[in-house]
């Protein structure tokens, strides 16, 4: 699993998930989450909105989003779904959790722009 950076926003309550130095070539919106994908088509970084909520949703342990100490997360590509598995911790809990996601196959249009 790679080592994520984060950066947390109380008031608006959204997590900002991202690889050091790498660019996004362009992002996808799928309900809470906003995924940003460089020019070969890998997730560089991951935005969750009302994170408080999705956590509450896909974890077994609560942990809250403004006590986070580390995340990492895998990619795993299989037929026309990627599974992104997430492991975080607060120092005290460690959770790991899967979101599967459409794959996306081909460059949107709007990138030609």
């Amino acid at each position: 699993m790679e080592k994520f950076n984060f950066d947390y926003d109380k008031e608006g309550d959204d997590l900002f998930i991202y690889l050091e130095g790498k660019k996004s070539a362009g992002a996808v919106e799928l309900g809470n989450f906003v995924l940003d994908f460089d020019k070969k088509g890998d997730l560089v970084a991951m935005q969750i909105i009302n994170v408080s909520e999705v956590f509450s949703r896909i974890l077994s342990k609560m942990i809250e989003a403004s006590k986070i100490t580390n995340i990492k997360m895998n990619i795993v590509n299989f037929r026309n779904m990627d599974a992104i598995k997430f492991c975080i911790s607060d120092g005290k809990n460690e959770e790991t959790t899967n979101i599967l996601i459409p794959h996306i196959r081909e460059k949107s249009p709007v990138l030609e722009f």
